[in-house]
């Protein structure tokens, strides 16, 4: 990323500790996890994750981990404390490795004393959600011998706003840069077959996160009071950037630049936290509407949601004081890292155009992609092989230039903003492809799960196709 010095120590302050414990995790799925402190974990990897007719149902969907390739599966359910316990057994000894990273080196075992003495903890802890507070101290309390604690359980999950806190105050200065996602919807005429697709990039930027582009993990979650979704992140990963529930809802998160320290609120909620709200207890976009509508906001923060079961889909574009959706129409909408509603642009961090930086070009690759009238438009061929490649997609959309195979990260490209994660939603049968592993991502083949199959339902969804290279 084009950073100077100062923003890059100032992002790197906020971003490091939230990639580094889990990017030293490796081997999610190795039979190294053997942790099982009250008997109900079963922690060895089983290749066969779609399950037997002849298998027991319920110890199929116990808590425990399998793999699928790259992907390591981790099962979770009961109350948020009970999934707590689960998680800091399952990866016990994965976490003692990331805390012994941590430990010895200077800057990140400082950080927690950075933010404490901000006040971020203090913040962080006051305005979270008490499922995120209880399943925190479920991990604390299986896993704390490794030196995890409550304090790096809210930096890891309250990390939308103490990256915003971090670098600029609560609130105080200017904002700095951060990385780039691109989300896009298609749906009716933008599609071959009518049918409602979400994609997203995840991008991170250029970072060394080898050991987490190698050990994605996809969480099953389901919890006794709420609709049992999927989480595709990384270990201690418990609040979502990219999730969906039964229901047929999807959700994943942009990060925005804010306009100043002016659209941030001291109190409120996390946006990510926010997001796994949604994932347990909407049944529909309208559900998901009125909560974000009904709950205090923090930072700055893009949302969007995709409803498999009406069709809807839009993006909540929002601040701490300000917020507005932006409706799917002609079967076409997408988000990058800039406000796009007209009642909003004037809330982030102002765009040179000139000068762009890396969400602009993006933004102005996908208008020439996927609108009907786009120099390269893909408008009608929108279902997941085009909207793969869409985000696949390299070119420079001012010099119409396509990056080598070894440019991870030039701001000027959809799949070149250095991507953590790359998924496509069909919300409607519950599956999801996700394209993760070795970097270049945008190489790797998308690999098929279903929502269905993973929590073995009766009539489940195969994945159609498993794989897309």
């Amino acid at each position: 990323m084009q950073y100077d010095m100062k923003q890059s120590v100032n992002w790197m302050l906020g971003i490091l500790l939230v990639l580094v414990l889990a990017l030293t995790i490796a081997g999610c799925g190795s039979d190294e996890n053997e942790a099982d402190t009250d008997g109900d974990i079963d922690s060895e990897s089983d290749d066969d994750s779609d399950g037997d007719s002849d298998d027991d149902a319920e110890d199929l969907l116990a808590p425990h981990l399998e793999t699928q390739g790259l992907y390591t599966i981790a099962y979770l359910r009961g109350t948020p404390y009970e999934m707590g316990q689960q998680h800091g057994e399952l990866f016990h000894d994965v976490i003692a490795d990331a805390m012994e990273f941590v430990d010895n080196d200077p800057i990140l075992s400082n950080i927690p004393v950075l933010a404490e003495g901000m006040g971020l903890i203090t913040v962080a802890e006051e305005n979270s959600y008490q499922d995120l507070l209880d399943e925190c101290e479920g991990i604390v309390d299986t896993a704390g011998d490794t030196g995890f604690t409550m304090e790096f359980c809210l930096i890891l999950n309250f990390g939308d706003v103490l990256l915003e806190f971090l670098s600029s105050g609560i609130p105080d200065e200017e904002a700095v840069k951060g990385p780039g996602c691109t989300q896009v919807f298609t749906s009716g005429d933008a599609t071959p077959d009518g049918r409602l697709y979400h994609a997203r990039n995840l991008d991170w930027g250029s970072f060394n996160i080898d050991i987490i582009h190698q050990n994605p993990v996809i969480f099953v979650r389901q919890p006794d009071d709420g609709i049992p979704h999927v989480f595709v992140g990384f270990p201690l990963n418990m609040s979502p950037y990219t999730g969906m529930n039964v229901a047929g809802i999807s959700a994943c998160s942009n990060e925005i630049d804010p306009l100043d320290n002016s659209v941030q609120s001291a109190t409120g909620r996390s946006h990510v936290q926010m997001m796994a709200k949604i994932l347990k207890t909407a049944e529909s976009f309208d559900e998901a509407q009125t909560f974000l509508e009904g709950e205090p906001h923090m930072s700055s923060e893009i949302i969007a949601l995709a409803d498999g079961e009406t069709g809807q889909a839009g993006v909540f574009e929002m601040t701490g004081k300000y917020m507005a959706v932006r409706m799917i129409e002609n079967g076409l909408i997408y988000a990058v890292n800039h406000f796009m509603h007209p009642d909003m642009v004037d809330y982030d961090l102002p765009q040179d155009d000139a000068n762009p930086d890396s969400s602009i070009m993006r933004s102005e690759r996908l208008e020439q992609l996927v609108e009907p009238d786009g120099q390269d438009s893909l408008y009608g061929q929108l279902d997941l092989n085009g909207l793969i490649t869409v985000m696949r997609d390299r070119v420079n959309p001012r010099t119409g230039v396509e990056a080598g195979p070894e440019e991870i990260d030039n701001d000027a490209g959809l799949a070149t903003n250095g991507p953590m994660h790359m998924v496509v939603f069909d919300p409607e049968k519950l599956l999801f492809w996700v394209a993760a592993g070795h970097v270049p991502i945008p190489s790797e083949p998308y690999t098929c799960f279903s929502l269905t199959e993973l929590l073995h339902q009766p009539d489940a969804i195969p994945c159609d196709p498993e794989i897309v290279e």
